[in-house]
């Protein structure tokens, strides 16, 4: 990744805030604790009765053909739906991620424990193969603080049009993140305990970043 893409990452990254845009909130039923720990699972089979979803000109969320569908039509955009009805502590998330369409340089991914738009844990990874943990908080104007230091190159992310599974665990202070069944990192940061689960798509430079999400699943740790 050269220099100029890292620099339009850093960027887009101080923008998020101020353009969230096709934001969905979900009403999905949680699940009872059965014995293999399920809290919570999607697969984004009902389009009429679970989600509400928003689009414009700029990003759209919708759920077809069983996925939930992120569109950002704009450069420096992103569009991302919520988990509202419920919230987490500790769990194991694991959702499949598609890049449908557009530019490898794009960033999708999960964000957890969400307070509100301005305060989460962030864990992203991109269509050119890198992946970047953050923790964005509402102090100083919306404070972005980087767990991994920088987006790290990996050759478990596959890339461009592909579908990578996403995996997030979150116990405590401790969170460990992979993809595809790799471990890629891990971070320790108590600033958030409990919060509720998003799952985001943005575009940097070039518009008319697609993704699809599918098959999400909220366990016990």
């Amino acid at each position: 990744m050269a220099h100029s893409r890292v620099s339009l990452r850093l960027v887009w990254f101080l923008v998020f805030t101020t353009s969230l845009l096709g934001m969905a909130q979900c009403s999905v039923l949680p699940l009872a604790t059965g014995a293999n720990g399920a809290l919570y699972r999607d697969g984004f089979d009902d389009s009429q009765s679970q989600w509400v979803l928003e689009a414009d000109l700029e990003a759209s969320a919708r759920i077809a053909d069983g996925q939930l569908l992120l569109n950002v039509l704009e450069p420096n955009l992103v569009t991302w739906a919520q988990l509202t009805d419920r919230t987490f502590g500790d769990f194991v998330l694991e959702v499949e991620a598609t890049q449908v369409s557009g530019p490898n340089n794009n960033s999708y991914g999960v964000l957890f424990r969400v307070q509100d738009p301005t305060a989460y844990y962030r864990f992203d990874i991109s269509g050119d193969g890198y992946y970047a943990v953050t923790r964005r908080d509402p102090t100083g104007g919306g404070r972005w603080t980087w767990l991994t230091g920088d987006w790290v190159p990996s050759t478990a992310i596959h890339q461009g049009a592909s579908t990578n599974r996403i995996r997030v665990l979150a116990q405590g202070s401790h969170f460990v993140f992979w993809v595809n069944g790799e471990q890629l990192t891990e971070a320790d940061d108590k600033t958030y305990s409990r919060g509720a689960i998003g799952l985001n798509a943005g575009s940097f430079d070039e518009p008319g970043v697609m993704v699809s999400f599918d098959n999400l699943t909220i366990t016990k740790p």
